[in-house]
């Protein structure tokens, strides 16, 4: 199905903008450009490596609110289509117009951490608006989905857990407060320092880090022990991988005093993560209706 492709690209498309956006602020290159739409009042500014980060960025980005628009439009023009994925497409597009103003409020407001917190929490939900339109479309009876009963609040907690560290992450990042503590595990020597200026912010993350893996690793048992959809184990599988990485990725980024390329990949683990949870929660919620 051509709208089902769509999507899944149009998901790889965002996701790869999810590691852009972070390597911009990692390079210190999200206030480049000081004015927005613009940059220094032109189109097309004279380019050094920071201009190109950060208007690479609303290019990419300008690129990719073009596909979600032709997605959302090729919907409206199609009754099946429209009857059955309106309402997700309708969001994508709610979130596509907050993205671009929220884009545009994290330069002029000189990369306030609550506009680029916001920013980051925003493009999450595009992103898994457009994921759910590409699983809709890739099942038959797509418009035949309820939800079961069994183990649906152990999901919901799983992904909402996994948005909340991501944003918790985001403000480490927004708060310059990567380097609070220069140390891993422990943070000057000790596992519950005093939770002062950047240093809460760090060690909130890691905390709920903590517990996110443990909620990653529990649903994943659960599921091989007590669901029979194999598709549900199969992602909760790689999703135990991938928070195992996480965490690696995390000490190394502080071991290593931040390094851009790896602060980057933390960040787009973390949303395949999420990615990965959220696919395997689409089919443990979905279940065929029993035919009379």
């Amino acid at each position: 199905m051509k709208i089902q492709r769509l999507y899944f690209i149009l998901t790889g498309l965002i996701l790869f903008n999810m590691i852009f956006g972070p390597l911009v602020r990692a390079t210190d290159s999200g206030l480049a450009c000081p004015d927005w739409p613009l940059c220094h009042g032109k189109f097309v500014p004279e380019w050094t490596f920071h201009i190109f980060m950060e208007v690479g960025h609303r290019f990419y980005s300008g690129f990719l609110g073009l596909i979600v628009l032709f997605g959302f439009i090729n919907i409206l023009r199609d009754a099946d289509l429209r009857a059955q994925f309106l309402l997700p497409a309708t969001l994508s597009m709610i979130f596509l117009i907050s993205q671009v103003i929220l884009g545009a409020l994290t330069v002029t407001k000189l990369l306030h951490p609550t506009t680029v917190n916001l920013h980051l929490l925003n493009a999450i939900l595009l992103l898994l608006t457009c994921l759910l339109i590409g699983l809709l479309a890739k099942e038959k009876k797509a418009t035949e989905f309820i939800f079961q009963v069994k183990a649906n609040y152990l999901f919901i907690l799983l992904l909402v857990g996994i948005i909340y560290q991501i944003f918790l992450g985001g403000k480490v990042s927004s708060n310059y407060a990567g380097l609070a503590c220069p140390d891993f595990p422990t943070c000057y020597g000790t596992f519950f320092p005093e939770l002062s200026g950047t240093i809460r912010y760090q060690m909130e993350h890691r905390w709920f880090g903590y517990i996110v893996a443990l909620l990653v690793y529990g649903t994943a048992s659960y599921a091989i022990f007590e669901i029979e959809n194999k598709q549900v184990k199969k992602y909760l599988k790689i999703a135990c991988y991938l928070i195992t990485i996480q965490i690696l990725l995390g000490a190394f980024n502080v071991i290593y005093q931040l390094p851009k390329l790896l602060t980057g990949v933390h960040t787009l683990n973390a949303v395949a993560t999420l990615l990965v949870c959220f696919i395997a929660s689409f089919y443990h919620f979905r279940t065929p209706r029993i035919q009379k």
